[in-house]
């Protein structure tokens, strides 16, 4: 299915962030999603935005007792590339949850894992290597508080000649810089009354995934390029404009680039309840133009999409039995 739709917003949609999931504590191996079959999921409306991605859930426990579960709330791993520009830096210690309206208190796990490196074989099976870091106090989430403007990782700097090593053959550090990609998993403890509806709401500002288009990138079919933009259902017409709007293209793949950003969520987790979701509501926001830019949105969706306004877009489904996770991608183009 593809769209062209106005206020120079196009969106193609084919059913390509994170949902609640049932879990449980482990001593080793941290939390792992289990099936609650005995709660629906009534409805869930998702809104994403580049800014702001909010969820909310109708829960209903099917039984005649009260139950009470661990709920999980994975989060996309992400990896240094955004913190290269601060501008695209969400931040995750803005999530929040509330239950029938009430905030709650919530722990978080933090997993690190090296990224796939030829250099360092053996470094790419998802082990985790929190441990590791935290003995050598070197703090996960900002990456050792990375800092963008100077390419500066002050938490390694300061750590001896012999544990930088041992933190290069782990895979942890390509030439200095961190190497890892952060997982984090919010969770609490929750009673689902009996034979009753349940309210949960979850609201954070996401970390971006970061890529400079050129127009030469744009025009090659690259696996690796078509990996990031397929996952969002980035068609050759769309490609075509967005080589038309990079800046000073020479027709060689010369010339500026065109900063791309995207939120990923997690829909699979949601079949860790009873399914199918029996109403749910994706809302995508586009930015709003600023100036003389241009914004485009894209991702994937089977059913019909429908604009609210000129700058968000609506996609329903009954029944709704997520088989893939969701890529919202969006772009910023213009003189």
């Amino acid at each position: 299915m593809r769209i062209l739709l106005p206020l120079w917003l196009l969106l193609f949609c084919r059913l390509t962030l994170a949902n609640d999931g049932s879990a449980e504590a482990t001593a080793v191996g941290g939390i792992v999603l289990k099936r609650e079959a005995r709660i629906s999921m009534e409805k869930e409306r998702l809104t994403v935005g580049r800014d702001r991605v909010t969820v909310e859930y109708e829960f209903l426990n099917t039984t005649n007792q009260d139950i009470t579960v661990e709920v999980a709330f994975p989060i996309p791993g992400y990896g240094l590339g955004s913190r290269y520009s601060p501008s695209f830096h969400g931040d995750l210690g803005s999530w929040h949850v509330w239950v029938e309206g009430k905030e709650l208190k919530y722990q978080t796990e933090v997993k690190a894992v090296a990224n796939p490196s030829p250099a360092v074989p053996g470094n790419s099976d998802g082990l985790d290597q929190a441990q590791l870091l935290r003995r050598m106090s070197i703090d996960i989430e900002s990456f050792g508080h990375f800092q963008a403007d100077g390419y500066i990782t002050p938490d390694v700097q300061r750590l001896s000649k012999a544990q930088q090593e041992e933190l290069t053959r782990s895979g942890l550090l390509d030439q200095g810089l961190p190497s890892w990609t952060v997982w984090k998993t919010y969770h609490w403890q929750q009673r689902f009354p009996a034979h009753k509806i349940l309210l949960v709401k979850h609201e954070y500002a996401p970390e971006l995934g970061l890529r400079y288009l050129d127009a030469a990138s744009l025009r090659n079919d690259t696996k690796e390029q078509n990996a990031t933009l397929s996952d969002s259902c980035v068609d050759p017409t769309l490609r075509s404009k967005l080589i038309v709007a990079v800046p000073n293209d020479n027709g060689f793949g010369g010339g500026g680039v065109i900063p791309t950003t995207w939120v990923d969520y997690i829909l699979t987790t949601a079949n860790t309840w009873k399914t199918p979701i029996k109403d749910f509501e994706l809302v995508v926001e586009r930015p709003k133009p600023e100036g003389r830019l241009s914004s485009y949105v894209s991702f994937c969706w089977d059913d019909k999409v429908e604009p609210q306004g000129p700058d968000m877009f609506v996609a329903r489904s009954a029944n709704f039995v997520p088989k893939h996770e969701l890529r919202v991608m969006f772009f910023q183009v213009g003189n």
